[in-house]
């Protein structure tokens, strides 16, 4: 099977993983949300509060591992529920090229 030249690899996040912000985008905070414009794309992106509060831990970079320690700090969620639902969260933004591993790919 053939992989199309712009399509991009499937990275699997996990708990280990080190994120950084995608490069490109401008961001505001709105009423505790952000929203992020990629001129390159010309898409607009609408972060919710759970949301936001991870792109706020991601300005430098942050281990998965260590967002759902703040997330579990914040909210009664039980660690499997948060990482699985912070690493499908992250993956869609990473497919978006909002973030982006620390070390690749």
């Amino acid at each position: 099977m053939s992989n199309p030249s712009n399509a991009r690899p499937h990275f699997r996040l996990e708990a280990s993983s080190v994120i950084v912000r995608g490069h490109g985008f401008l961001t505001a905070e709105i009423d505790d949300e952000i929203v992020a414009l990629s001129v390159e794309k010309g898409t607009c992106y609408n972060l919710n509060r759970t949301a936001t509060r991870i792109w706020n831990a991601i300005e430098t970079s942050a281990r998965i591992g260590d967002i759902c320690n703040l997330l579990q700090e914040q909210f009664e969620v039980d660690r499997d529920t948060c990482e699985r639902e912070v690493l499908d969260l992250l993956e869609e933004l990473m497919a978006e090229g909002l973030i982006v591993t620390a070390d690749g790919p």
